[in-house]
Formats: C-alpha cells, sequence, structure tokens
C-alpha cells in the first residue's frame, strides 16, 4: 500500500518563494517540469496580515505551459474553472491546498503558482506568503517517441 512517503517529491522553494507580499499586483512563481510525475497537488501558506487592514486575501491559481519560460495560462479543472483558492489572512495565518488532476493527459508540462493580494484599508498592508508545487509518484518515464525499437 503506498503511503503519504511514496515517491513524492517536493520542489525545492517553489513555486512561489517565501516573501512578503504587498499592494495588489500578482507574484508569479517560478516554473515546475511536471515530466514523470503522475499526480500533484499546488499548497500555499499566507501568515495573518501587517498593517491592520479591514479585509486581506491571498488569491492562489495555477498556471501551465508547455514550455519552460513561455507565455502561461489559467489551469483549468474539468468544470472549467481554475485551478486554485482564496486564502483570507485579515487577522490569522491560512493554508490550503488543492489537487492537481490530468498530468500527462490533459495537462500542460509546466506549472507555476500566482499569488494576488487584495488588502483593504490599514497602513501598508503586506502578509507573508509562499506556494509550492508537490509531485507524486514521481519516477522516470520513457520519453514519447514516433520510433519503436521493437
Amino acid at each position: 500500500m503506498d503511503t503519504v512517503y511514496d515517491n513524492l517529491k517536493v520542489v525545492g522553494g517553489t513555486s512561489v518563494a517565501p516573501q512578503s507580499i504587498s499592494g495588489s499586483t500578482a507574484v508569479d512563481g517560478s516554473d515546475v517540469d511536471t515530466q514523470g510525475a503522475a499526480s500533484a497537488a499546488i499548497y500555499a501558506y499566507g501568515a495573518a496580515a501587517s498593517g491592520s487592514p479591514s479585509a486581506a486575501t491571498l488569491t492562489v491559481t495555477l498556471q501551465e505551459c508547455d514550455t519552460s519560460g513561455g507565455t502561461y495560462t489559467d489551469a483549468k479543472d474539468n468544470t472549467g474553472a481554475v485551478i486554485g483558492f482564496t486564502l483570507t489572512v485579515t487577522s490569522a495565518a491560512a493554508e490550503n491546498v488543492a489537487r492537481i488532476e490530468g498530468l500527462n493527459l490533459n495537462r500542460k508540462r509546466y506549472l507555476r503558482a500566482v499569488i494576488t493580494p487584495a488588502f483593504t484599508g490599514g497602513t501598508s498592508p503586506a502578509s507573508e506568503a509562499y506556494a509550492q508545487i508537490l509531485l507524486g509518484a514521481n519516477t522516470q518515464l520513457p520519453v514519447d517517441t514516433a520510433v519503436s525499437n521493437t
């Protein structure tokens, strides 16, 4: 029986490295190559906001691309909804995780997390936050080829 300890790969510091996030501009994470992984999840944490805002949220979304460093688009689930969640960090820390389905099927090879802050009121509000993409059943798979050697 597989456990959470079997074939789990945490890609170090990705996708959004720990940092102070403020203002309203989205923070794009670095890309994560999913080659060889059979499953994945996006995880994010946000610390309680500083600066006493009356409302503070961090919207975490997943984006995908065929190439590393290419043009990323929102990754959607089977219902057409963008994969992700919103963390409310007005007065307390928050964290969440979402499954990423379709690796090696209908999902593009490179993934990244994006964190978009929204603050109301306060004095220079900010939140320490980060996001990671966790890869499961990570094994070296053969490279697809149009030619068979058999």
